[in-house]
């Protein structure tokens, strides 16, 4: 006769599944804060490729939020058409700007990057802008990304349609990349701002 109870070969706890590869906790975190909580977990991904790229240069990592610079800003408007503009002494008062609540949504998920080459200046984006590039925003097809393919990073706009992977440039000299079976893709970030130096 059978006995019952005791333990069955291969029950008990199993091999842990957690993405991080060690036990992991439930905590509640206001829902505001979800996508900061997220960018700062990833690089501790079991298996991420934020850890470092193919030859093993390290990938940008979330820092902490960055002090406020708050700098004058003129309260009127700049006019760039044919309309008289007004005196400053007529409509000015003394406020401040801190370009980080102006450009930055989510600074635990916002990178700067710096550009070279000319494949992106029909969106404005010239050899030697900076781009302010966010990991929290969603890709979507038109979305301006930060890609690495097969290890390579480039600035391009996103097509994704019927399957249908592509990288395009907005300089007419430069053809498609279209990702092809075996090539891996990884978007970085989404380019949310683009600053070039006025000539």
């Amino acid at each position: 006769m059978g006995t019952r109870g005791g333990r069955r070969e291969g029950s008990g706890p199993k091999k842990s599944m957690s993405p991080y590869g060690e036990k992991t906790s439930v905590i509640r975190v206001p829902s505001s804060l979800k996508s900061d909580v997220l960018v700062y977990l990833e690089p501790f991904r079991k298996g991420s490729r934020q850890e470092s790229d193919r030859d093993g240069a390290a990938f940008p990592r979330a820092v902490p939020h960055p002090r406020p610079m708050p700098r004058p800003i003129y309260s009127g408007k700049i006019l760039a058409g044919q309309s008289r503009f007004p005196s400053p002494a007529q409509d000015y008062e003394q406020k401040t700007l801190d370009l980080n609540d102006r450009f930055i949504a989510n600074p635990p998920a916002t990178f700067f990057f710096t550009v070279k080459g000319d494949s992106m200046i029909g969106a404005g984006i010239f050899d030697g802008a900076t781009l302010i590039v966010d990991r929290a925003v969603k890709s979507k097809s038109s979305s301006i990304v930060i890609a690495d393919v097969d290890g390579e990073w480039m600035v391009k706009r996103l097509y994704k349609r019927s399957g249908v992977i592509k990288l395009l440039s907005e300089n007419p000299l430069n053809a498609p990349i279209v990702l092809k079976e075996g090539q891996e893709l990884v978007i970085f970030g989404v380019v949310t701002y683009v600053i070039n130096e006025a000539k």
